[in-house]
C-alpha cells in the first residue's frame, strides 16, 4: 500500500534519483534540498513499504499553486500513484488559500495530460519550445478552485 506524506530532507537522494530516471531535464540533488529553505514550497512522498516511489511539488505564491515536479517511478505507472500525489498538492493549496494551480506538461505527455484533465485542468496556453533533450512545447494548465 502506497502512503502519502510530507518530503523531509533525508529523501532527497531518493527524489533526487526518481527525477533522474523519469526527466531528461531534471533537477540537481542540491536543488532537492534547496527546496526546503522556502515555506512557500510543499513537497510530498509517496511511500511504498520504506521505498519512495514518487513525489510531487508545488511552490505557493500568493493566490496560485504552480506545481513544479510530479513523477513516479516507470516501474510503479499506472497503479494511481500519480494521482493520490496531485490529489495530495491540491488539497496542500486550498488550504494555502490558492484560487488556482498551473502547471506544464509536454505536448507528447498523453498520459500527464489526461490525468490532469481528469482531475479538472483544463489547457490555457502553449509554451513554445519550452521544454530541452529534445526541444519541445510546453502545455499549460489551470484548475480553478471553487469558491
Amino acid at each position: 500500500m502506497v502512503q502519502i506524506r510530507p518530503m523531509v530532507l533525508e529523501d532527497c537522494q531518493s527524489v533526487y534519483e526518481i527525477d533522474r530516471n523519469c526527466f531528461t531535464d531534471s533537477w540537481s540533488l542540491s536543488m532537492f534540498q534547496d527546496l526546503f529553505r522556502y515555506p512557500t514550497n510543499f513537497y510530498f512522498v509517496a511511500e511504498e513499504g520504506q521505498r519512495i516511489c514518487g513525489f510531487a511539488g508545488i511552490m505557493v505564491s500568493v493566490d496560485t499553486a504552480d506545481i513544479m515536479n510530479i513523477a513516479v517511478q516507470k516501474e510503479k505507472r499506472g497503479r494511481g500513484i500519480g494521482r493520490q500525489l496531485l490529489e495530495q498538492l491540491t488539497a496542500q493549496a486550498i488550504q494555502c488559500g490558492c484560487e488556482q494551480m498551473l502547471l506544464e506538461v509536454r505536448e507528447s505527455n498523453q498520459t500527464a495530460r489526461r490525468l490532469y484533465q481528469t482531475c479538472g485542468f483544463v489547457e490555457i496556453a502553449i509554451r513554445k519550445n519550452y521544454y530541452t533533450s529534445p526541444t519541445e512545447h510546453g502545455i499549460i494548465m489551470q484548475l480553478q478552485f471553487q469558491k
